[in-house]
């Protein structure tokens, strides 16, 4: 049985309150990224008798979807930021994401140790677990400071420093290797397997790099104090080169830092869009396999993006994906 001939089915739990919610939902939208920004949702709701209450700012939301007769699949969970009232149409829209609002407030800090040290102090301030994964875990701070921002545009400016996604993600604090297809517990996500046929509308772009042509080379010098000695650290090969301007003091995060510039310009030159009958199982960072693309178009990729949308007019999913081969 296709998707299409199923029923979509929902659930989105409020402060604990499932049954005045559920007969109210006019659209639910929501949004899952891999870092840089969190995770969001919008959810409108009919107040036609004045009787929902309107949540107070900061309360949880939970939104899980998927077909009836089916499991639902849970989607994340989220703060409430902003209430919107329509009074002509007697609708309430809620907007919330999965930051919350201790971890968007402005503070000034050194940091010294490991990486994931950090994480498990700031995880541990929010009530959160923490998850690092990969060669990160080991992956000692360099003279980078926090100053007047909070702790999530801190993680998000070390993560790009390091070739990593930062994000809060239902009841985690994730600092992961970006396109790393790995769930926030370190275990390989399962690849999905999509055919041309199951998409709607697809379209995929190329686009040069940054420095003007095809990738090449990104050097990072790292000092050794005790041969007292410059070295260099390099990520990719051939033209044009790059080299970045601050020294690092040891080859690991010299090596990361090359990874995470030559990973960003070529992550960036690939992407493929497309719509499908709705997916809750399509999550950022899982990879994804077509076929029956295009010989032109890579069949290979990784979700960087995922979009769902579950209305009167059905449920759709909207994914962009990224590939770095």
């Amino acid at each position: 049985m296709g998707l299409e001939t199923l029923q979509p089915d929902f659930s989105v739990v409020i402060n604990g309150e499932t049954e005045l919610v559920k007969d109210r939902v006019i659209s639910i939208h929501t949004t899952d990224e891999a870092g840089i920004m969190s995770d969001s949702c919008e959810i409108e709701l009919d107040d036609f008798d004045d009787a929902f209450p309107i949540p107070r700012t900061e309360a949880v939301i939970s939104v899980s979807l998927g077909y009836k007769g089916g499991e639902l699949t849970k989607i994340g969970t989220y703060y409430v930021k902003e209430i919107d009232i329509d009074g002509a149409r007697k609708t309430l829209k809620i907007k919330a994401n999965a930051a919350s609002k201790a971890m968007r407030s402005q503070k000034s800090k050194s940091h010294e140790g490991s990486m994931d040290n950090l994480l498990a102090e700031m995880a541990n301030e929010f009530d959160l677990d923490a998850a690092v994964s990969g060669d990160l875990e080991g992956l000692e701070l360099e003279d980078f400071p926090q100053f007047a921002e909070s702790d999530m545009n801190y993680m998000t400016r070390l993560s790009q420093k390091v070739g990593a996604v930062a994000k809060p993600s239902d009841g985690h604090l994730v600092f992961a290797d970006d396109m790393s297809t790995k769930s926030v517990s370190g275990a390989n996500l399962p690849t999905k397997n999509v055919d041309v046929a199951e998409l709607g509308e697809y379209s995929c772009s190329f686009k040069e790099t940054e420095s003007g042509g095809a990738v090449g080379t990104v050097f990072a010098n790292w000092y050794d104090k005790d041969k007292g000695e410059y070295f260099m650290a390099k990520a990719g090969s051939g033209d044009p080169e790059v080299e970045l301007d601050e020294i690092f003091s040891s080859e690991k995060s010299a090596l990361a830092a090359a990874q995470a510039k030559f990973k960003r310009v070529v992550k960036s030159n690939k992407t493929f869009r497309f719509t499908t009958g709705g997916r809750p199982d399509f999550f950022a960072e899982s990879p994804i396999i077509f076929s029956g693309l295009s010989p032109k178009i890579p069949s290979n990729w990784v979700i960087s993006r995922v979009e769902h949308t579950l209305s009167a007019s059905g449920f759709v999913t909207a994914v962009e994906c990224s590939n770095v081969n």
